[in-house]
């Protein structure tokens, strides 16, 4: 069976056992006499093609996140330091470079903005990646010359629509602010160490270590505001998984999550695709309401 095919599949077997709360549609779906919702596979399809990119960032975040083994964080607001070459064998990532040193930084940006403070790196090629779960893949920071983002220290904050301690505005002494579009969020540093000089290699291992990253209002010389407790939806060991068993309860926590463009049409299409599901951003994901039972 095709990948495709299987998820679809898997999907069909929660989507079909949805019980739809009539409260909640705006559109008025089909349902049979139990008021489960009769999709068909065409609908289906819709729902998983504008699905998959949330369903697939939020295992790699959760997993880079969360997980106990391989590279990392174990725990929001908290960062990694990699100073080996990675091999074949790394799955953190479908496909990691090999000739890159990876640095990562797992942000819970709710309570309040996250600082960096970036040293000069010399090296030729070094970016900066930052994505919530809905997977726009936000590059901040990023040399590939000369005159790149890292020939200088920078400062940089990160925060979202959502942020208590921050709404937005200057700082003293942070360069750049960025805000993101979802609350949790991975940060990758991806840096081209210059393996076959010693020398350069070396500074480069020294600069990447001298990174900080901090809150605003450790930043500011205040006491870092305590975060509240997550419940977060469980991830999958694949994509598969969470289409399979979980993908309405992931859904609502993307969306609770994750701010959406009214102007953009992908955004758009989502959360008419979801709304029709009870499934919409500031709802609460209610298991009651929900039968996973096949049909």
């Amino acid at each position: 069976m095709k990948p495709q095919s299987l998820l679809l599949g898997l999907f069909s077997l929660v989507i079909l056992g949805c019980q739809v709360n009539q409260k909640t549609t705006e559109e008025q779906l089909k349902t049979d006499e139990n008021g489960i919702a009769i999709l068909s596979d065409q609908e289906i399809e819709n729902v998983v093609k504008r699905s998959y990119q949330y369903v697939a960032m939020y295992n790699v975040n959760q997993k880079m996140a969360l997980a106990e083994k391989g590279l990392t964080t174990r725990g929001y607001n908290k960062g990694m330091r990699n100073t080996n070459l990675l091999d074949h064998t790394a799955r953190f990532i479908a496909r990691p470079n090999n000739d890159v040193m990876y640095q990562l930084a797992m942000l819970d940006l709710r309570k309040d903005a996250i600082v960096f403070e970036m040293p000069a790196i010399e090296s030729k090629y070094a970016s900066m990646m930052a994505t919530g779960y809905d997977h726009y893949v936000n590059i901040p920071m990023s040399t590939t010359n000369e005159d790149g983002d890292f020939r200088q220290l920078k400062t940089i904050l990160f925060y979202t629509a959502r942020t208590e301690e921050y709404q937005g505005g200057d700082i003293e002494g942070v360069d750049e602010t960025f805000e993101m579009t979802g609350d949790f969020v991975s940060v990758v540093l991806r840096v081209m160490p210059h393996a076959n000089e010693p020398a350069r290699f070396k500074r480069i291992v020294e600069q990447i270590n001298s990174i900080k990253g901090m809150s605003l209002s450790e930043y500011q010389g205040r006491q870092t505001p305590k975060l509240g407790e997550v419940n977060f939806p469980p991830y999958g060991e694949t994509d598969a998984d969470i289409f399979e068993n979980n993908l309405l309860e992931v859904m609502q926590f993307v969306f609770n999550h994750t701010t959406f463009d009214p102007n953009n049409q992908l955004d758009k299409e989502v959360l008419a695709v979801y709304g029709r599901l009870g499934v919409k951003p500031g709802n609460e994901f209610n298991p009651n309401d929900v039968d996973l039972t096949p049909v």
